[in-house]
């Protein structure tokens, strides 16, 4: 298997060898490359050179021409045409081969295992490039950019993977940035997968990313912290998650980028003992009521009674305070409710 595997590197890196012998004819040559240029039957006029950043090359007996920006089949032609017009050779047989390509640079960059810059002899797509930079990383994204002279352009690898084309339609001449995102978004606190996660075409906003991440654990808030950075400013919000689900309002369901995070606190608690069934801690579900806090412990024993409760509760400066609440008066973050023994 392990001479299986070396076999197929190395299949695959002869494709991309600079010295390949099935070169495209079609090949646009360019300031930087090197070129092996030969003329049959004519050892002494084999020349081994780079272009200039004129785009051109000095050659025994006909001087300068330029050979920069035309194919490498066409520069033949224009060599051999001019050793003809200048009576040297006749019917002259010019062969050019590229022997490093330099002029067309693709710079990879980003989370991928190999970064850097790479010289296309051909025209490529994109899967040829990730697959000869090793491929995206663990923490790499879907979300690739590509830049060139005409702008910048996002794929979602995940969406364009499946197709029948794929990835082969991306065509890559030379010139490009290709840009690997990372998974930036960062979902901390009472969520089932805390981590981090990639901004792609399909997961934007602040209700997505919790979906990926799991949901909100029972003992989560429905109110989450969102942080934003924009700008270099960094902004925080409370973003009501049981009000973004049950009343379909997205004006607080922003399109997140990268460095932006989400936290899911502890949901509000409160406290209840004495005479219950089952003495505890709860969650307050909102909008609940001192009577409900009592049926969430599972009622009174016997021996308890619903008069005369008692209430701990801390006010504005932080100190506690005992109330004597209603049934029906409202339960707040970290409330005791103590429930006394029946006298009767």
């Amino acid at each position: 298997m392990k001479h299986v595997l070396l076999c197929m590197m190395a299949l695959v890196m002869g494709a991309w060898l600079p010295t390949a012998s099935a070169q495209e004819p079609n090949y646009i040559l360019g300031a930087g490359d090197v070129v092996r240029i030969t003329v049959f039957n004519n050892p002494d006029l084999t020349l081994e050179t780079r272009i200039s950043e004129a785009d051109s090359i000095s050659f025994p007996l006909i001087g300068q021409v330029k050979i920069g920006g035309i194919s490498t089949f066409s520069a033949e032609k224009r060599i051999a045409g001019m050793l003809e017009k200048g009576g040297y050779i006749k019917n002259p047989q010019v062969n050019l081969l590229v022997t490093q390509f330099q002029s067309k640079l693709v710079s990879v960059l980003g989370s991928v295992f190999k970064p850097g810059r790479y010289p296309l002899e051909r025209t490529t797509n994109l899967a040829d490039l990730l697959a000869l930079v090793g491929g995206v990383t663990p923490d790499g994204s879907d979300l690739v950019t590509v830049t060139n002279a005409s702008g910048k352009t996002e794929y979602d690898l995940q969406k364009i993977v499946g197709k029948a084309d794929g990835l082969k339609s991306i065509i890559l001449s030379g010139g490009e940035v290709v840009f690997v995102h990372s998974r930036d978004i960062s979902v901390m606190g009472q969520v089932l997968r805390p981590g981090k996660y990639a901004v792609v075409g399909g997961v934007r906003t602040v209700s997505d990313f919790l979906s990926v991440a799991g949901g909100i654990t029972p003992t989560g808030s429905d109110t989450v912290t969102v942080t934003t950075v924009r700008d270099g400013k960094i902004n925080r919000f409370d973003v009501d998650v049981d009000s973004l689900f049950r009343t379909g309002d997205n004006s607080a369901n922003i399109e997140l980028t990268s460095g932006d995070s989400i936290y899911v606190a502890n949901a509000p608690m409160f406290y209840i003992y004495g005479e219950v069934q089952r003495p505890g801690s709860y969650r307050i579900v909102r909008g609940m009521t001192v009577m409900q806090a009592l049926a969430q412990g599972g009622g009174t024993t016997l021996r308890g009674t619903q008069r005369n409760i008692k209430l701990n509760r801390r006010n504005d400066k932080g100190e506690t305070i005992l109330v004597k609440p209603a049934l029906t008066d409202p339960v707040l973050q970290d409330d005791v409710i103590y429930i006394q023994e029946s006298l009767f």
